[in-house]
């Protein structure tokens, strides 16, 4: 073994791992990312108040000043509605996450010395729901130590709508269905600059098979391989984990809809990406760049209701939080009215997008 051989095999080595754009990505920018996205997800550096619906049955000074000071607590953001309003479909309808019901008969049970019975309604995943409560409940504690210090007056009751069985697993279904769909779209940041490297966009050409052809063509076999894969994931977690979808004819079209409307978005999407990648080393660059944020921040594996505001503010900008949310909406609760016009966007998001990346796509080398 001779320290001559190691050494310049060792400086041949490290220039060629130098010249690589993936090597240097997957050793140290990529790590760089995990640990910025989950530090920032995780971190609790700002905490980002839950927006509360109160309806309040028994309006006096005693419920009012509860609701005062859940509002000054700074973690819920409260947004009173009319009494009036029925509040079960006001919750179905805009799809809220927590409503704090103030019975009518709130005050006159306080003022005859017995409890202070509160509601905590909503339509939200268990993991949500579950610190909305605790974290609820703790500011009813605090008040009731401001007010008395005898036995507790306030009770927090919860009839929180957790879709069908309440269970986690109804939430994931949705988010790795919008997980397959965004995999289309990495599938083509590489197809794109392979086929050019190939040269098969050249033979393609002389067939006679125009560029938007091309692309329905792939988007359409991307879209029966999406339906085959969606299938056999409801089918596992229906069958092996016990989920419960709302499964009809109305609900199983307009998840379709939403599927191969996502479809389009995110292949327009990875078809420009892989426009601006012209070997495999930025290929693998620009297809993780634009994947993984949007796979973090979009609640395809967790919500980010707790997350810091900042995130949830960003993740807003994101096409794919749309996509998972019109899925829960409409798997999960059979809720298509709410989210109708989110549909319509993505429909001509999608169509806009589509046009822009046959506009831009050329056969040709760069």
């Amino acid at each position: 073994m001779k320290p001559s051989r190691i050494s310049a095999y060792f400086v041949l080595h490290a220039k060629s791992y130098m010249r690589s754009r993936s090597a240097l990505f997957f050793q140290i920018a990529f790590p760089i990312i995990l640990i910025l996205l989950f530090g920032a997800i995780f971190s609790g550096s700002s905490y980002s108040p839950t927006t509360l619906i109160v309806q309040n049955e028994s309006p006096s000074a005693a419920s009012w000043g509860v609701i005062s000071a859940i509002n000054d607590s700074g973690l819920f953001k409260v947004q009173v509605i009319s009494e009036t309003q029925n509040l079960s479909d006001y919750i179905t309808v805009h799809s809220v996450q927590a409503a704090l019901l103030v019975p009518a008969n709130f005050t006159t049970n306080l003022y005859n010395g017995g409890v202070g019975e509160l509601v905590l309604k909503g339509h939200t995943n268990p993991t949500v729901a579950s610190a909305d409560y605790q974290t609820l409940n703790g500011v009813l504690t605090q008040i009731d130590f401001r007010t008395s210090n005898t036995s507790q007056k306030l009770v927090l009751s919860s009839q929180v709508a957790l879709g069908n069985t309440g269970k986690t697993i109804d939430y994931y279904v949705p988010g790795l269905i919008g997980f397959t769909v965004l995999s289309t779209m990495f599938n083509m940041v590489y197809t794109v600059p392979n086929y050019r490297r190939e040269r098969l966009f050249r033979q393609l050409s002389f067939s006679g098979l125009t560029k938007s052809e091309w692309i329905t063509a792939n988007m359409i076999f991307s879209f029966l391989m999406l339906v085959l894969s969606d299938v056999i994931l409801v089918t596992i977690g229906i069958y092996a984990f016990g989920a419960s979808l709302t499964l009809n004819a109305e609900t199983i079209v307009v998840s379709a809809v939403i599927i191969f409307g996502g479809l389009f978005f995110f292949t327009s999407v990875g078809i420009l990406a892989g426009l601006v990648s012209d070997n495999e080393e930025t290929v693998s660059v620009v297809g993780n760049l634009v994947m993984f944020p949007m796979m973090f921040l979009s609640g395809v594996f967790f919500p980010l209701s707790f997350a810091p505001a900042y995130l949830v503010t960003i993740s807003k900008f994101l096409p794919l939080t749309y996509f998972i949310n019109s899925l829960i909406s409409v798997l999960d609760y059979g809720n298509i009215s709410s989210v109708s016009l989110q549909i319509v966007y993505l429909l001509i998001g999608s169509a806009i997008l589509f046009a822009i990346a046959v506009k831009l796509f050329s056969w040709k080398q760069k």
